[in-house]
């Protein structure tokens, strides 16, 4: 998988993968970096875009990280031009409008926008919908020198985790095919016997969702509550009219799950 980062954060995000060079082609773009400094978001989305590495045909798939309030977010466009060829996911990391500039919140709901109804129209695959200020909530800060490294490493570890399950064969049930037009999505994530999930971003109009859920060897031998729990979630889901499905992976860690849910619906800014 083709991994971009596209602005300091985006290239933050994917620093991280560099370790699973095995799994990933990891490519960092921002000011100076891949492309020249412009003054502007319009300038940005006027360049004539190219990928000059190479190894990019021997991957199929490709995911975008990008927060929209960033000048250099105008190139996302021409960037997912460029990834035309690849079944294509943008991950669309929603900055905390309390502390931006009036600038900067007017580029975040144009992106945010745009991007939002070119995955509706399949012009990609899917945008990920991730709240930098509910990432902090879970995650906490750092200090002023990497403020923002908890934030990474939370967004990085549940990718991670989650590609892995959709990458191997679960110990039990499996997930459903979503619909073509559930585009738009967000991850949430809990501990299963608590059953109590963490939004990383609020969706709206929740239309499916798919459950993975992670637990322990020994529960998986020896606990037979773990199905009726299961099915106790996703008949929680289904009673608010969502199509829903599980799917269960051993974990080496304790019981734990995350889900994606989708629509359909564009979500406000």
């Amino acid at each position: 998988m083709i991994l971009v980062g596209l602005g300091k954060a985006g290239s933050n995000i994917v620093e991280l993968f560099k370790p699973h060079t095995k799994n990933y082609k990891v490519i960092q773009i921002d000011e100076d970096n891949g492309v020249p400094k412009q003054n502007t978001p319009e300038e940005y989305d006027s360049l004539d875009f190219k990928f000059t590495q190479k190894g990019l045909k021997s991957h199929d798939e490709a995911t975008l990280f990008v927060c929209g309030s960033g000048k250099i977010a105008g190139l996302a466009l021409r960037v997912l031009e460029a990834l035309s060829a690849f079944k294509t996911t943008v991950v669309y990391i929603k900055p905390d409008v309390e502390f931006l500039s009036e600038n900067e919140i007017r580029r975040h709901k144009v992106h945010f926008s745009i991007l939002q109804q070119f995955a509706r129209s399949g012009r990609f695959h899917e945008m990920v919908l991730m709240d930098n200020k509910a990432i902090m909530e879970l995650a906490g800060t750092g200090t002023i020198r990497n403020y923002f490294d908890k934030v990474n490493y939370f967004i990085y570890s549940t990718l991670q985790n989650l590609l892995y399950c959709e990458n191997t064969t679960p110990d039990f049930n499996r997930l459903h095919e979503t619909k073509g037009v559930s585009r738009i999505s967000t991850i949430s994530i809990g501990k299963f016997e608590e059953n109590e999930e963490k939004m990383l971003f609020s969706l709206d109009n929740i239309t499916e969702t798919c459950y993975y859920i992670n637990i322990e060897e020994d529960d998986l031998d020896n606990d037979d509550q773990i199905i009726p729990r299961c099915q106790e979630i996703v008949r929680d889901n289904k009673e608010k009219q969502r199509n829903t499905s599980y799917a269960i992976w051993k974990s080496s860690d304790d019981n734990h799950f995350y889900a994606k849910h989708y629509t359909h619906f564009i979500q406000e800014p």
